[in-house]
């Protein structure tokens, strides 16, 4: 003490069931912390998938506090993406606006980031293919599309790794 432990995707640690060891050591640790320094570290676990994360691990009086991350609404969707392409290209009609912030709804700031990138990647490969070159927001929505389809497949192939091994250890469901 004084220090900030920080243990990124702490889901991911724990999803095989298998690190009984490391569990362990991580609680003893933790329950450690209630001491005379335990007003001076901090520690902080980020998870995708609490369903992962051991109960003991999360009762009440070791996780003092909870923080749920949303993604962006519709208004900071667009100053997101305005901010990604800030004076590099524009969506050139304002009209536009509600068909991208409704093609981006459940989308991160990295999924944004993600979106920008391809969109302009796309533009490029179109004008140094000498093809006819499209609004930015269509890329833009070309780009929102085959992340879509990307994340569906994605998820469809995490549905058929469950599913061939059913046994998969869980610490518990939410």
């Amino acid at each position: 003490a004084p220090s900030i432990v920080f243990i990124d995707d702490s889901d991911v640690i724990f999803e095989s069931g298998r690190e009984h060891g490391l569990y362990r050591y991580l609680l003893t640790k933790l329950d450690g912390l209630e001491s005379e320094s335990v007003n001076n570290v901090c520690v902080m676990l980020t998870a995708m998938d609490l369903g992962n994360i051991p109960p003991a691990l999360v009762r009440s009086g070791r996780i003092e506090l909870w923080l749920e991350m949303k993604y962006p609404d519709g208004v900071s969707r667009r100053r997101l993406l305005e901010k990604l392409f800030a004076d590099q290209v524009q969506v050139e009609d304002d009209s536009a606006w509600p068909e991208l912030e409704s093609a981006t709804i459940d989308f991160s700031g990295a999924d944004l980031k993600r979106l920008v990138q391809d969109a302009k990647l796309r533009m490029a490969v179109d004008m140094t293919r000498q093809h006819p070159v499209q609004t930015f927001q269509n890329y833009l929505l070309d780009s929102a599309k085959s992340i879509r389809e990307s994340r569906h497949a994605y998820a469809h192939a995490a549905q058929r790794a469950i599913a061939a091994n059913p046994n998969r250890p869980r610490w518990f469901n939410v």
